[in-house]
């Protein structure tokens, strides 16, 4: 039962104030418990004394009661001249004069805040993790020294974690409603594990590693493309098939972050990066396994919910809510309680992705922004840290002339991003934009300009602003465009996200006319203009072609890789590989001639691939990365939600 700040808990004889256990003997907290039995109402002298002691016992009744009395004010904070708990009645007895709570039978415990420390020698991978149903093991993804990334579970209830193994670049784990099977992506698949002890189940093809949800039925929804719908397929493996509506071939809607509600054939989804005109709007979808038909939940709700206890949580504003949510008539009711303001934020912004996981008893996992603060760190061409740039900025872009650094900031802590620039010599920030949701800002060559996208309607378009900050910005393309990057001579070559994958787009100088280049993404133009190097999604890695053609792809790197940068001279490209190395080849921007691939050194930047450009490097050789922090940062665990709805 509660009153103000407190919560007493009669089975377990204890006294807490907002979660935290205060000290309370035996005899004080008898007569507490007998004043809470008759709230309001007296409860004589002689009442107490034959509550505390048998008729045979002799002892000094009075001196002992008020004794017991003063240790609960003590413990209340309350007095007995202006009591706001238990008031005295001389020579009649005592009365508890606060109004307070019976929780129901069921009641969970009381809110309690602690810190997840991965293994010795590890470090938990961000946003991949997801407590089980009963909230008693968290499944995670863990990298060790030697960077290889696998799948651990740890029982809560003890300090060890079990590596599973066969689980080798595992992402986005979801639990099976037994509690004995996990799913997750890996190598571009699909796949299942037994922690029992059972070998590694692959069950088809995924491009990505979008979320997943396990029915009892032992089917699973997921998001395996880089647009679409969510797929259906068999625990035991098969041809997957759509369960949400298909968008058109050229659409670059994605649905995302399936999860079921409890017992029924009902599923949560987000849906994002919806074109104008197309059937269903960006928003949070309730789906079903016995129709494609969806319902719309909230427009106002982006990316991945999870269901609780009663309540839909979401990340708004910076913020992890609750809000109370009816499963069968698919509607919310009453406001979005907070549950842990200002921590959460979307690292995989093209994803739409945060840091938690809710079990069905209601423990909550996360990833707290503070834990995880990210920090821009200069290095020199072997790795070796030089200074650091601190704030949280994401995607780091160099001006020509090296001193200033274009980044995306989420200034405030509340969900919203702005372009803003940093003057590197002064340490000084300053916004250039006001909308709240922009990102991937790229300087012109002239370094009078700055690009950036807006997803601002949650479809992106390309801006162009003044660098100094004079002036409004300029829609520069039209809805799509992602990532536009602007050749010497006027030409801007930009993505656009269809068909599943991501495809390079140009427009020439003097030019309307839109001109496919083909599949990639990521991409830079060499400084002289004449080629663009890019990501070519689905693990072919690195490539170059001459601009704006004809002429072949170009291999660069020798695997994987993501993230090019060219060189100030144009004599070298950058990537960044899977494991998160820095690499480099020399390049003749003549012949078109790479050389071999050569590792640089380890990195702890953010991520190695689709997260756009986090790292650049100077005029004078240098890199600036967005990274990680060294150490292995905890997760956060909270109990008893429960006592915040």
């Amino acid at each position: 039962m509660r009153f103000g700040v407190f919560e007493v808990d009669l089975q377990t004889r204890e006294l807490r104030k907002r979660g935290i256990r205060i000290k309370l003997q035996d005899q004080p907290f008898q007569v507490l418990a007998r004043l809470l039995e008759q709230p309001g109402q007296i409860v004589t002298r002689e009442q107490l004394k034959k509550k505390l002691w048998p008729d045979d016992t002799f002892v000094d009744f009075d001196r002992a009661v008020n004794k017991a009395i003063n240790r609960i004010r003590e413990a209340l904070g309350d007095t007995a001249a202006t009591p706001r708990f238990i008031e005295t009645l001389p020579k009649r007895g005592y009365r508890f004069i606060t109004p307070f709570d019976r929780p129901s039978v069921n009641a969970g415990p009381p809110l309690l805040r602690s810190s997840l420390l991965p293994p010795p020698s590890v470090s938990f991978v961000p946003n991949h993790f997801a407590i089980s149903p009963d909230g008693t093991r968290l499944a995670f993804v863990g990298v060790d020294l030697n960077l290889r990334e696998t799948l651990w579970v740890r029982d809560l209830a003890t300090a060890g974690a079990q590596q599973l193994s066969g689980t080798q670049g595992a992402r986005a784990p979801f639990w099976c409603p037994d509690g004995r099977h996990i799913g997750f992506f890996a190598e571009g698949k699909l796949k299942t594990i037994d922690i029992t002890g059972g070998a590694v189940r692959i069950l088809c093809d995924s491009r990505v590693a979008n979320g997943g949800a396990w029915h009892p039925d032992d089917i699973i929804v997921f998001a395996g493309q880089v647009t679409g719908p969510l797929l259906r397929v068999a625990a035991t493996g098969g041809t997957p098939s759509p369960i949400t509506p298909v968008p058109a071939d050229e659409s670059s809607q994605l649905h995302c972050w399936p999860v079921f509600f409890p017992g029924t054939d009902r599923f949560l989804y987000c849906v994002n990066r919806t074109n104008p005109g197309e059937a269903l709007c960006n928003g949070l979808y309730a789906g079903s396994l016995g129709s494609t038909t969806p319902r719309l939940i909230s427009a106002e709700i982006d990316g991945n919910a999870a269901f609780a206890g009663g309540h839909i949580f979401f990340v708004k504003d910076g913020g992890l809510n609750a809000q109370r949510f009816d499963q069968e008539h698919l509607e919310f009711s009453g406001e979005p309680v907070p549950i842990v303001p200002h921590e959460m934020e979307i690292w995989e912004t093209v994803f739409f992705h945060s840091g938690f996981s809710v079990s069905e008893t209601g423990v909550l996992v996360f990833q707290s922004r503070t834990d995880f603060a990210r920090e821009l760190v200069w290095t020199d061409s072997c790795g070796n840290e030089q200074a650091r740039i601190q704030g949280g900025y994401w995607e780091p872009h160099i001006s020509p002339d090296g001193r200033f650094v274009a980044v995306s900031w989420d200034e405030l802590h509340d969900g919203r991003r702005y372009i803003c620039v940093h003057d590197i010599e002064r340490g000084v920030t300053t916004r250039l934009t006001e909308g709240g949701h922009e990102w991937h800002p790229s300087w012109s060559t002239d370094g009078k300009r700055i690009t950036y996208d807006s997803l601002e309607g949650h479809m992106s378009c390309t801006y162009e602003i003044a660098a100094d900050g004079s002036g409004a910005p300029q829609l520069l393309l039209e809805p799509g465009s992602v990532t536009a990057v602007s050749s010497p001579d006027g030409a801007v070559v930009f993505a656009r996200i269809g068909r599943g994958s991501p495809r390079l787009m140009a427009r020439l100088p003097g030019s309307d006319e839109t001109v496919a280049l083909g599949p990639g993404v990521e991409h830079r133009f060499s400084p002289d203009g004449r080629w663009i190097a890019f990501t070519e999604y689905g693990g072919t890695g690195i490539g170059v072609r001459p601009f704006p053609g004809p002429g072949p792809r170009i291999q660069i790197s020798s695997g994987p890789g993501a993230q090019a940068r060219w060189s100030r001279d144009g004599a070298k490209l950058f990537y960044i590989t899977g494991d998160k190395k820095l690499m480099a080849v020399s390049f003749d921007s003549h012949t078109g001639r790479p050389g071999p691939p050569r590792e640089l050194f380890q990195t702890r930047i953010v991520r190695a691939s689709l997260i756009a450009w986090q790292y650049d490097v100077a005029p004078d050789g240098r890199f600036l990365i967005n990274s990680l922090p060294s150490g292995s940062p905890p997760l956060t665990l909270l109990t008893g939600c429960g006592s915040l709805l």
